[in-house]
């Protein structure tokens, strides 16, 4: 049997559900791991464990519970399926989970272990399943919602992502690539969605980035480091570029997935024209244009001026040299 544990972390993961509503409730308890991945073959068992950290001074009594959870929006939030018949059969695992209690009380400052054991059946598919381990408080702790009645009981989960050994079907396709096409300034604000439509969740590496006309790099950024469950999507937006750009751009995201490092690419045609500042530019320019013949004209005007009275006074001058010339003689 091959086992890997990653990922972990003392965190806390609040998941909060009522009929009608649900929501996150700051508890006093954290869990470890937040996290496991595991990788066992068809067949075959092992136990693992949850330990959930009671930080207030009171003991806290409530529920321990196993569930599917789905992760079905672009945000990466996971979701539990209180009814198993309403999960996917193809990425189930609550049935497979066995807990040696359903109820439990945390003291006061401590902790408590939840062993369980998990068995995988002979004839398991090759793929990804998911799971929830959480404990449930019981009051204080729910809080009432609107003038229903319903309520709201804030728990604490310990993921569990169980990968079935076995060949399976990696695919993954970047089904969006959003910009404005035309925009006066930047940054550009550009957003990517992956979708994943194979067997167990990835978790893509990759980057994007922005070219000039001439194909030069103008900027870069890496893409989030993120899981996507399979039949889920997840949205990447980022900036690329300053505020004062010019002319045509290429924006990219390029990324790889995957145990065999497949490849995804997807590119737009971004225009950044400042066009009220070339507006201004222009305007102030035909107005020194103009400024500027009239000066010229003005400055002609003068120097014609100028040469006709010179050539004036030099005509009274002859005149005066022929008359003085007269007298004498």
């Amino acid at each position: 049997m091959t086992k890997k544990i990653l990922g972990t972390l003392l965190v806390t993961l609040s998941l909060a559900f009522a009929v009608q509503t649900h929501a996150q409730t700051v508890l006093p308890l954290t869990v470890g791991p937040a996290r496991q991945q595991i990788t066992i073959n068809p067949g075959e068992d092992t136990q693992l464990s949850v330990k959930f950290y009671n930080q207030s001074d009171s003991p806290i009594s409530g529920l321990v519970k196993v569930a599917d959870f789905i992760v079905d929006d672009d945000q990466g939030t996971p979701r539990i399926i209180e009814n198993a018949q309403q999960a996917s059969p193809k990425f189930s695992a609550s049935q497979w989970i066995e807990l040696p209690f359903d109820r439990m009380t945390i003291a006061a400052n401590d902790k408590a272990v939840v062993q369980f054991n998990l068995k995988i059946p002979a004839d398991a598919k090759a793929g990804g399943r998911y799971a929830a381990i959480y404990f449930e408080p019981i009051s204080p702790f729910a809080q009432p919602v609107g003038e229903s009645g319903a309520s709201i009981t804030p728990r604490i989960a310990s993921l569990l992502y169980i990968r079935v050994s076995g060949p399976i079907t990696e695919n993954a396709f970047i089904s969006g690539l959003f910009a404005k096409s035309f925009q006066e300034f930047g940054p550009i604000v550009v957003t990517g969605q992956i979708n994943n439509t194979g067997d167990f969740h990835i978790r893509p590496r990759g980057v994007f980035t922005l070219s000039d006309g001439l194909g030069s790099l103008v900027a870069q950024t890496s893409l989030k480091e993120s899981n996507i469950f399979p039949d889920a999507a997840r949205t990447f937006t980022t900036t690329l570029g300053q505020k004062w750009m010019f002319g045509k751009f290429k924006v990219n995201l390029t990324a790889s997935y995957g145990e065999k490092g497949q490849t995804l690419n997807n590119s737009l045609y971004v225009w950044v024209i400042p066009w009220r500042a070339m507006i201004i530019i222009v305007l102030a320019l035909v107005i020194l244009f103009l400024l500027g013949k009239a000066l010229y004209k003005n400055t002609i005007s003068r120097e014609v001026t100028l040469e006709e009275e010179l050539s004036k006074e030099r005509e009274e001058i002859e005149k005066l040299k022929n008359q003085l010339k007269k007298r004498k003689d």
